[in-house]
């Protein structure tokens, strides 16, 4: 599901471990080559270290994004979670990524910064 409100985010079912990462989308995405994205994801998904990283969109299909983040030492993401959970996220990512918070959060200021760069 894309959320229609702003900022935009687009919600991930999926995160590899490996040393560029895929992220798996509910659904298709509108993120493009050279952009730059965060994730957002609490511990009850497993792969918590990802929480506010950012990275560079490589490559794309569909519902798929490839990043320039390494998470071969990751936890493995887990999709779905039972009990309560923040559902995991990726938005676009401005030039600052606040400090880590529990559950994630999304700034304003993500919503401004979806261009190639």
């Amino acid at each position: 599901m894309t959320s229609v409100f702003t900022p935009r985010l687009d919600y991930i079912t999926g995160i590899s471990n490996a040393q560029k990462a895929v992220a798996t989308f509910l659904v298709d995405h509108t993120f493009i080559p050279g952009e730059y994205i965060s994730f957002r994801v609490d511990r009850p998904h497993g792969m918590y270290e990802i929480n506010q990283m950012r990275g560079k969109v490589l490559s794309i299909t569909s519902n798929t994004v490839t990043v320039d983040i390494d998470t071969l030492n990751f936890n493995s993401f887990v999709y779905p979670v039972s009990g309560k959970a923040t559902p995991p996220c990726a938005v676009p990512s401005a030039s600052g990524v606040p400090p880590l918070s529990d559950p994630p959060t999304v700034t304003l200021q993500d919503a401004f910064d979806h261009v190639r760069t």
